[in-house]
């Protein structure tokens, strides 16, 4: 659907603002990304939970949900090429959200862990944002024209156009012939699944209201919002006509996924009640024993022996005076306590002050770290030019006050041309707890874009860049680099103009500089004095 999107926005703008302003699949993760996060950290700081802690379990999250649901079907693809051929191709094989709904969830438990964040609070506090970021990747799906429904002459049809997953797939399975420019009409269940984001929004907001969802700790109202979820995605999918999602038994893989989150789930509510009821049981005959030798219950039901004698009432504790300690200071209407030992006046002397704390403690001077990127045009029609990927070394030089100096250069691919470039940016970071830092760069530079095909001549062209940048802490020399929205502008008049393209990149970057925790340099030799005392000439 993003050509007519762009076909729309060329009426209001020039050609190459309305490609820009159109987005594509991956500029709406990223946004379904930014969205989760921000709304977290509202949520976070209203609910009193660390705000650095959820930044960093929902950015290992959303990293650890689209690799795992990029690189496990590319591994499924390798392993059937392998048993129907003999032979291997990596390529793209589309992407699915269950894989990385499991890879997120473990990434943020043991975020959480390592937090000592109770994972069912984090949770409830994810449950309507996670339908927000659902609606944003939904429709860049309906952008794209994956996950398309089934046939259809209803009311909400939709028809994609020519290139389309839709389009090719009717042409090839003879229902269309290739001069058609649009497919036939079908079911929009990208937009269904966007409504259902919605719904679970509507469904956590109601159940955090509700009191059993505050009862026995945290994660009813996620768990609620799941099985929504579960439930409307098994409705979904029996309207889905892309065939290569992959079936089991009649049941495509997203509704045995949705059955096998609604048995966990209702296993799970089984399991808590059953401990809930014996916990109950138990503190009740602990609560009677406890009533019965106290002498709290009534006589009838006691079964104390004849002739015993009633026990003693226990006298009340005395109060005793705490001790007034030296460095207590006087309370009101008191006199101050008194030293238990004189004290010196002090002798004549220079005071020495405490010594300062170096500036260089925990302080990075140079990083240099390794990436993988993705790259995918976004002012060009659909097949002109293929997505790229490949490397990027990244060099940076902190300059201090969270600003940085960097030199960066990429090397991202296609079939068609190798592009090189070589950039200086500038970056304004924030440090948070836990270890995160956010922030944004902004840098100029060069890339060189050299073709495969001998007849096209190299092209040096002027690059801009803009992009945000997240890093989180491994330990005092290591982290992890996630730089998950990047946009490219790439200006020379031998490509037709400008090309805007939307990058992403991950990588791991060590830290050269004094390990936290360093000391400064020691003070010359002489009597020794404690810090803020006066010294002896």
């Amino acid at each position: 659907m993003r050509p007519h999107l762009v076909a729309w926005l060329d009426g209001f703008f020039a050609r190459d603002l309305a490609l820009l302003l159109a987005p594509s699949w991956f500029t709406c993760v990223g946004l379904a990304g930014l969205v989760t996060l921000f709304v977290m950290l509202r949520l976070a700081r209203r609910h009193g939970v660390e705000p650095g802690l959820v930044a960093s379990a929902v950015l290992w999250g959303y990293l650890a949900a689209v690799t795992a649901g990029i690189v496990v079907p590319m591994i499924i693809d390798v392993v059937q090429q392998w048993v129907a051929h003999g032979r291997v191709r990596v390529r793209w094989a589309g992407m699915t959200s269950f894989w990385g709904y499991l890879a997120g969830l473990g990434a943020v438990a043991l975020v959480c862990h390592r937090g000592r964040l109770p994972i069912g609070r984090f949770g409830d506090l994810a449950a309507a944002p996670l339908g927000l970021a659902l609606v944003f990747a939904r429709l860049g799906c309906f952008l794209a024209g994956c996950d398309y429904g089934k046939v259809t002459s209803g009311p909400l049809a939709v028809r994609f156009p020519s290139g389309s997953p839709a389009w090719r797939d009717h042409v090839r399975s003879g229902l269309l012939p290739p001069e058609r420019t649009a497919s036939l009409p079908v079911h929009p269940t990208q937009l269904y699944e966007a409504a259902l984001g919605l719904v679970m929004v509507a469904v956590a907001l109601w159940a955090a209201q509700r009191p059993w969802a505050r009862q026995r700790g945290g994660g009813r109202v996620f768990l609620a919002a799941a099985a929504t979820y579960a439930l409307g995605r098994i409705g979904v999918e029996a309207l889905r006509g892309d065939a290569g999602r992959g079936f089991t038994l009649g049941l495509s893989s997203g509704q045995i996924f949705s059955v096998l989150v609604l048995v966990a789930i209702g296993a799970g509510l089984v399991v808590a009640r059953r401990r809930a009821g014996r916990a109950a049981g138990a503190a009740g005959a602990v609560v009677a024993a406890m009533a019965a030798v106290l002498g709290l219950t009534e006589p009838h039901a006691a079964e104390a022996q004849p002739g015993q004698p009633a026990p003693a009432p226990t006298p009340a504790p005395v109060p005793v005076p705490a001790p007034i300690s030296p460095y207590d200071g006087p309370s009101a209407g008191a006199p101050a306590p008194v030293p238990p030992y004189p004290v010196p006046p002090p002798p004549p002397g220079p005071v020495v002050p405490p010594p300062a704390p170096s500036e260089a403690t925990g302080r990075r001077i140079l990083e240099a770290g390794v990436l993988l990127g993705w790259a995918t045009p976004l002012n060009r029609r659909s097949g002109q030019v293929p997505p790229m990927a490949g490397p990027s070394v990244s060099v940076g030089l902190a300059l201090g006050n969270g600003l940085g100096l960097w030199l960066d250069f990429d090397s991202l691919g296609n079939d068609d041309a190798v592009h090189g470039t070589l950039l200086l940016s500038g970056s304004m970071m924030t440090a948070l707890k836990g270890g995160l830092e956010l922030g944004g760069r902004l840098g100029i530079g060069s890339t060189l874009v050299n073709f495969e095909e001998p007849a096209f001549r190299d092209v040096a062209a002027l690059t801009l860049r803009a992009e945000a940048v997240a890093e989180y802490a491994l330990g005092d020399r290591w982290a992890l680099w996630v730089r998950p929205i990047s946009f490219d502008v790439l200006s020379h008049d031998a490509l037709g103009g400008p090309i805007t393209t939307w990058q992403m990149r991950v990588g791991l970057a060590h830290r050269f500089g004094p390990r936290r925790g360093a000391r400064s340099a020691a003070p010359p030799a002489g009597p020794a004095a404690a810090p803020g005392t006066i010294a002896s000439p």
